[in-house]
């Protein structure tokens, strides 16, 4: 073998040895990483298995029906701060979500604390409760969360809904 065929190949050798020692080092958290825990992650411990939506109150002539597509409307009982809402993060997720209740003052309402993928959120108690009416432009605020030891901000999304306060 000459000596530029052994030059050669040890250049393709060491070229070979430094991607597999990068790839192995980009993986390395992945394939051996500490995965997070209830302990290092504030998940809600009241959230349940998502089953669907519930019904939740729609004042006293109950139509059996709730008009949440797209939480465009969420109704709630006025004179309590204990409300009944269908709040989840979907199972195909693989993320946490934080999901805060906001008037369009900016006012917060509830706020939840992390819920897992395939979790929802059916009670809720409110900072405050309301008179009967309609208050626009309230915040449906998702704020999502890589499920890893940082718990790394991802996008979120901000939802304008209608809070109807029913008697």
């Amino acid at each position: 073998m000459s000596r530029t065929a052994k030059t050669i190949l040890i250049a393709v050798l060491a070229v070979i040895l430094a991607g597999g020692g990068v790839f192995v080092g980009i993986n390395w958290d992945t394939w051996f990483g500490e995965q997070p825990t209830s302990e290092t992650a504030e998940v809600d411990d009241s959230a349940e298995d998502y089953t669907g939506n519930r019904d939740t109150y729609t004042g006293k002539k109950n139509t059996d029906t709730i008009d949440i597509p797209g939480f465009d409307v969420m109704n709630f009982k006025a004179g309590t701060t204990e409300q009944s809402v269908n709040l989840y993060n979907p199972e195909q997720n693989t993320c946490y979500f934080k999901m805060t209740i906001l008037l369009n003052d900016g006012t917060t309402l509830w706020e939840s604390k992390l819920v897992e993928p395939g979790k929802a959120i059916y009670e809720i108690t409110l900072d405050q409760s309301f008179s009967a009416g309609e208050y626009e432009d309230c915040t449906l605020k998702y704020e999502c969360f890589a499920m890893d030891e940082e718990q790394t901000p991802l996008n979120g999304s901000e939802i304008k809904f209608t809070l109807k306060v029913l008697e």
